[in-house]
């Protein structure tokens, strides 16, 4: 049994160890600053209502890693009914000196989201945490609870399955 006040000053040292962690996770999925903020700050308060129950105090980074995932795709789902329900559609401006270039990159920017999003969640996962937040694989099989060679097997599929349907 821990002593008496020491769970606080427990939670706030590994929070603080996770805090990056946690929001690269979120921004992962979410691609946005204040919504992975949002979802850091809910992870961690449902982190901090369950501390108590883990046992390995180890074990902190991939759980809070994880939940944070899932709570990142929550997070988008909902967003995605919203804007869906609503209508909305905010197209981002960007300036530049050569506009052809700017045109192409965004077709291929457009055709590569577009080919990730259909990729079932298990593989846009770990596309999206290696490929676009550059992560490791050991870091990623932790954050997902999935085996190392697992990891490496969902890349190679997705890489496979996005140049099949970008040949076409």
């Amino acid at each position: 049994m821990r002593e008496p006040g020491t769970e606080n000053g427990n939670f706030e040292r590994v929070m603080r160890e996770s805090y990056r962690l946690v929001y690269q996770v979120a921004y992962s999925v979410l691609r946005n600053a204040a919504d992975a903020e949002e979802v850091t700050q809910e992870t961690f308060l449902s982190a901090y209502k369950k501390f108590d129950s883990l046992r390995d105090g180890d074990k902190f980074r991939p759980w809070v890693a994880r939940a944070s995932w899932r709570l990142a795709l929550n997070y988008r789902r909902a967003a995605a009914r919203a804007m869906g329900r609503d209508g909305a559609w905010v197209a981002s401006q960007a300036v530049s000196d050569n506009p052809e270039r700017l045109a192409l990159e965004r077709e291929f920017e457009v055709r590569l989201r577009a080919q990730v999003e259909l990729l079932p969640d298990k593989l846009k996962a770990v596309v999206l945490l290696i490929g676009v937040e550059e992560m490791d694989v050991r870091t990623v099989a932790g954050i997902l609870g999935i085996p190392e060679g697992t990891v490496r097997s969902r890349l190679h599929l997705a890489r496979r399955q996005i140049l099949r349907k970008g040949t076409r």
